[in-house]
């Protein structure tokens, strides 16, 4: 494992606060490492209140529940065991409900993948917590910052590398002024990663974390949605954590970014071969192993629909018309997300055909 403790004014240079509540996007990049993430920027302070939540799963599990983002953490007697912080925001506002409930400091935070709208506002846990991410995550971060990818190159119309205000659309449009840092008139990558904080110590295949008498599993499922993933499974709780690449009974925001379609399968297998009964998902409602079995087997069966179109010689146009994926027509965001998924299998499997 390698370890880089920040500066203190390293971490006051990270914590700027996020605003307050998410708005969903859609998509996500094709350029490897650089994926843009799946949904939500921090809104404007006019927006409402955001919508804020802690449930407990099993024992001293809980899931947290900002807006359309969820996170993780587990308690033990000697400190805190947390997933992503998702924005500096939500994570000042976790931090002094968890030292009102439980009274203990978190001790490390686990990035799922390097994606701002997970992994942002650790530094506000930095005082405490050690920072762990897959050992792809420091180049991860690195290739996202050097330049827009993704929707946001198709948005960059005057090709200079960042968005201008006039060229800016949906959630970047929203949230210009946050993501202008600088105040310069247009957003850079490194503007739009900039509160997330490299990890100080990395994994390569698994890590495993004992504090406090309990255990937590670090399990990179190989690559997907980015090539930095971290799968949380508490073993003792019979629960897993994954993020972006895995869902229950919704579709996939976004496949391209970090990995093959093979790939992807293969990430959906390790997940499923773990031995836990509740799956808690970034996104969406959480379930059970047999709806991460659902979400796969959508998978293969969206990868057989279109190699068969392929095959045939039709165009993505004619594949997004006449592949309706009937039995998960009850998934979550099928109608906004269905032909973008089929979209998007289209690319990655006719790269490898």
């Amino acid at each position: 494992m390698s370890r880089q403790r920040l500066s203190p004014l390293d971490r006051l240079l990270c914590a700027v606060p996020a605003c307050t509540a998410f708005m969903a996007l859609a998509g996500c990049s094709p350029k490897e490492d650089a994926a843009a993430p799946e949904a939500a920027t921090p809104a404007a302070a006019a927006s409402p209140a955001p919508v804020r939540e802690i449930t407990q799963i099993s024992g001293e599990l809980y899931r947290v529940r900002n807006n359309a983002h969820y996170t993780v953490f587990l308690v033990t007697p000697e400190g805190i065991i947390l997933g992503d912080p998702i924005n500096a925001d939500a994570a000042t506002w976790l931090k002094g409900e968890l030292a009102q409930r439980f009274n203990v400091p978190v001790r490390y935070v686990v990035y799922s993948h390097h994606h701002w709208d997970h992994a942002a506002g650790a530094a506000v846990f930095n005082d405490t917590a050690e920072l762990i991410g897959h050992e792809n995550m420091p180049g991860a971060i690195q290739a996202y910052s050097a330049g827009l990818s993704g929707d946001l190159v198709a948005q960059d119309k005057n090709g200079n590398n960042q968005l201008e205000r006039d060229e800016a659309q949906g959630g970047m449009a929203a949230q210009f002024d946050f993501f202008d840092r600088n105040g310069d008139g247009g957003i850079t990558a490194a503007e739009i990663i900039a509160e997330v904080v490299p990890p100080e110590s990395t994994y390569s295949g698994s890590r495993t974390l004992t504090l406090g008498g309990k255990t937590v599993q670090l399990i990179h499922p190989g690559n997907n949605h980015s090539t930095d993933s971290t799968i949380m499974f508490f073993p003792a709780e019979r629960a897993a954590f994954g993020v972006d690449f895995i869902g229950v009974k919704r579709l996939p925001g976004g496949l391209l970014g970090g990995g093959t379609y093979e790939e992807w399968i293969s990430s959906l297998k390790a997940v499923e071969a773990l031995d836990f009964d509740s799956f808690l998902p970034g996104h969406g409602p959480w379930g059970s192993k047999a709806d991460v079995a659902g979400f796969r087997q959508y998978g293969e069966d969206l990868r057989t629909a279109v190699l068969e179109g392929i095959k045939a010689g039709k165009t993505v146009d004619e594949l997004k018309a006449s592949i309706l994926m009937e039995p998960y027509r009850e998934f979550e965001n099928y109608g906004i997300w269905r032909e973008q998924t089929i979209e998007q299998a289209y690319q990655l499997l006719k790269e490898g055909a």
